[in-house]
């Protein structure tokens, strides 16, 4: 089976999407599947080059230029026009539809097309982050009249609609989406919950779907965990935002009570306003690394002694590092920012030993860490290396989400065939 994949999302680029996609072209991979992957020339400063080595040597990667916002950016910040990139960037994320790179369907059109001459392809694949790959998808579906599987992973525009001050670009997202879904053969999304909210809303005019979490890869996690020494690393792994996950109340509760010696670690992009809340809170024992590479996120994951997981506000998500950190075996304190029962986050983290929930609130929290003593820690800690052997666990891995995806990619092809 030869895939033609379309996505910005690919090694180099550096986002929770790139390792999501890598994970399911190497699982495929050893299913014998043969990929060309369309993607874009990606500018130093969006790069990770541990991302690469996710990647199977058997694919072969396509690239065309980058697209016309990430020149705009890149001559922005080369020419040190700060107020400028600012204003550039929050004007484009609120207004561009589908999404900042626009127009790169063109481009990704047109290389598809020359490499699908050389070698004609079995089946489309595209994939967000940028909602562009599905743009070309759709037309190269038209062009090729071969079957394409769309892997939206989120909600399309309803994401837009969470905010007020994307109501233009929403209205956009809802035109393109009802013209580009009901042309894909199938869709994939991460959670069961975005997929009966679509199939709802749409009543039967978009095409069938499959659930594919975002997974973890077991040789990531090779070991059960040993305990922990104290000080206790209590590590945040992930970009956070006071608009997406505060951290705030974490700092607020952690300076004001905790019974446990306890150092904390936040590890990647983070908001400026949680390093000034630290400063005036006077906590001592706190890192801010700023952003890391997807190896040494890895590093801090397993390094961890206790790992901080600030749930979503959209009860259609869960953060991709959920699976990492359970993998990792090591205790979960979950902040929560929505009710448990409209929480997928949380649904699945139930399932799950070592695991404690809370409300992002910091009241919450610190009555939480007030009622943590040492011993307590350490059956805790017990419980969640239990779920390194878990067989609930292990559906989640990149492999076994692999095969059932590649049963369902054999079976979009029967149907092309018979339909013919």
């Amino acid at each position: 089976m030869r895939v033609l994949f379309v996505s910005l999302s690919l090694p180099p680029f550096a986002e929770s999407q790139t390792i999501r996609s890598a994970y399911l072209i190497h699982a495929l991979a050893r299913h014998g599947v043969a990929f060309d992957l369309i993607t874009a020339h990606t500018a130093p400063s969006l790069t990770d080059s541990s991302l690469e080595a996710l990647l199977p040597e058997s694919c072969r990667v396509w690239r065309t230029e980058a697209p016309a916002y990430d020149r705009m950016v890149d001559r922005l910040k080369r020419a040190g026009r700060q107020r400028l990139l600012y204003l550039y960037s929050n004007l484009a994320y609120r207004m561009f539809a589908p999404d900042v790179r626009r127009g790169w369907e063109k481009q990704a059109v047109a290389l598809a097309c020359e490499v699908a001459r050389q070698s004609p392809p079995d089946l489309l694949m595209s994939a967000s982050g940028s909602l562009t790959a599905h743009l070309a998808a759709a037309r190269l579906r038209r062009l090729l009249q071969r079957p394409w599987i769309a892997d939206l992973g989120d909600p399309w525009s309803w994401v837009d609609w969470q905010h007020r001050d994307t109501w233009l670009k929403a209205i956009q997202n809802c035109w393109y989406e009802r013209r580009t879904l009901p042309q894909a053969d199938l869709l994939l999304w991460t959670t069961e919950a975005t997929q009966r909210a679509y199939e709802r809303w749409y009543r039967g005019r978009i095409p069938p779907s499959a659930v594919v979490p975002y997974g973890y890869r077991a040789q990531d996690f090779p070991e059960v965990p040993a305990p922990a020494a104290l000080p206790i690393r209590a590590a945040y792994v992930g970009a956070a935002s006071r608009r997406a996950r505060n951290l705030i109340p974490l700092l607020e509760a952690v300076a004001q009570s905790s019974r446990v010696p306890m150092e904390l670690q936040i590890v990647g992009d983070a908001s400026q306003h949680f390093q000034r809340a630290a400063h005036a809170l006077q906590l001592q024992n706190i890192q801010f690394t700023g952003r890391v590479d997807y190896a040494e996120s890895l590093r801090y994951i397993r390094d961890a002694g206790m790992l901080i997981l600030v749930g979503n506000k959209s009860p259609y998500q869960i953060p991709g590092k959920t699976f990492l950190y359970l993998a990792s075996g090591r205790p979960i304190l979950y902040l929560s920012q929505m009710p448990h029962a409209d929480d997928p986050t949380y649904q699945l983290l139930a399932e799950f030993d070592g695991v404690a929930a809370v409300p992002n609130e910091t009241h919450a929290i610190r009555e939480w860490l007030e009622s943590l003593d040492e011993a307590r820690f350490r059956a805790w800690e017990a419980q969640a290396r239990t779920r390194c052997h878990s067989e609930s666990l292990r559906k989640y891995e990149v492999h076994s989400l692999g095969q059932d995806l590649y049963g369902w990619m054999r079976r979009v092809l029967e149907r092309e065939a018979c339909s013919e």
